[in-house]
């Protein structure tokens, strides 16, 4: 078989590569952002940046869910519209 490793890749990785997509995987499903309540946002976040983090304020906008959360002295605005995905705004 005279296959080269750079045909082989380019054969396979747009396949291996979409897998790789967030929100793509199976079971991966984000819950509606108008059913989602206050306990499934600060879940998401915890899975999101880690169980140290506290939740002190979250609000639904039109854009997605905007939420402060906190990890010690220092507290950080962040955002995501399908709860899966967050990006931090500010920090403080």
């Amino acid at each position: 078989m005279n296959i080269r490793r750079r045909t082989f890749m380019q054969a396979c990785g747009g396949a291996a590569g979409a897998s790789l997509l967030p929100g793509m995987a199976v079971g991966r499903t984000a819950p509606a952002l108008a059913d989602a309540s206050p306990a499934q946002v600060e879940k998401s976040i915890k899975a999101g940046f880690g169980g140290g983090f506290s939740v002190y304020r979250q609000a639904r906008g039109q854009d997605g869910i905007q939420a402060t959360i906190g990890h010690g002295s220092r507290r950080y605005v962040v955002v995501s519209n399908n709860l899966l995905d967050w990006a931090v705004v500010s920090g403080k």
